[in-house]
């Protein structure tokens, strides 16, 4: 097991990249702390891991917004695991898809404050709240993940887009901070690709742009070619939060660059074959 006695706290981990992190981290020996904003989805995603993991999982609901909620949980999570060697701060949302012009000014502000406020704020947060352990402790590993258009314009998701290149800008930011630093703290930013979640499932359409049944069929072309696994895409981080790692302020990928070019030109094909039908 490579993560035996490490210790890590995972925002965001009770559905969709986050939960499955977190098992793929508890099987490699890791402890793991599991918080969301919702208490329920908490106790039951703790309850379904202690089968297997018994004391090795612990859970606590956290709204990553908040910064008193993370100071808890890094607290908690000394108390009872002894340290917090690990941060993936994966806690992340979209509420709107669609064309930024369809958006009206009270729009574009309430989901603005929704989206930046956890995709940027929270991953802020996080580490601000984890910082001052793994500065005692004289070592960390700091997960942030990246999304749709951080790296690439990206039409139809500007807000989110805008968020996520914020928190990559920020990670990049502070790994020439550590860099200076003796203690041996490291960051670096996922990049998962299209995996369907509940990100996916839980947006909202612009309204007045395109019909709900036409965006979720193109959804459905689009993770249908250029859709990742979400197991094989997580696994990806396990070297990056590893003691060995040497690797600060990199973007990494959970897919395969090449195989997503080849197959986004199928997918360009294939959604003009679906105009003409």
């Amino acid at each position: 097991m490579r993560l035996k006695n490490e210790t890590a706290i995972i925002t965001g981990s009770t559905t969709g990249i986050g939960r499955k992190l977190a098992e793929l981290l508890l099987k490699e020996g890791c402890k793991v702390t599991i918080c969301s904003r919702t208490e329920a989805k908490v106790k039951r995603t703790v309850s379904e891991l202690k089968e297997q993991y018994g004391k090795s999982v612990i859970g606590f609901p956290c709204d990553v917004n908040n910064p008193k909620d993370l100071k808890k949980i890094v607290e908690k999570t000394v108390e009872l695991f002894g340290s917090v060697r690990i941060l993936i701060a994966n806690a992340g949302l979209n509420t709107i898809y669609g064309s930024f012009e369809c958006l009206t000014p009270e729009m574009v502000e309430s989901h603005a404050k929704t989206i930046i406020s956890t995709n940027l704020m929270g991953v802020m947060n996080s580490i601000s709240a984890v910082l001052p352990q793994m500065n005692k402790q004289k070592y960390g590993r700091i997960i942030t993940t990246s999304g749709g258009g951080a790296d690439r314009p990206l039409d139809n998701m500007t807000i989110y887009s805008a968020s996520k290149g914020g928190a990559v800008t920020f990670s990049k930011c502070l790994a020439l901070e550590l860099a200076a630093k003796d203690e041996d703290i490291k960051i670096n930013i996922f990049q998962p690709g299209i995996i369907k979640t509940t990100l996916m499932s839980n947006v909202k359409y612009v309204p007045n742009r395109k019909s709900n049944q036409e965006v979720e069929e193109n959804l459905e072309l689009v993770l249908q070619y250029i859709g990742g696994d979400l197991e094989k895409s997580c696994s990806k981080v396990i070297p990056y939060i590893m003691p060995k790692t040497k690797s600060n302020g990199k973007v990494f990928r959970g897919f395969s660059l090449p195989k997503l070019i080849f197959n986004s030109m199928k997918l360009q094909r294939a959604m003009k074959k679906r105009k003409v039908t």
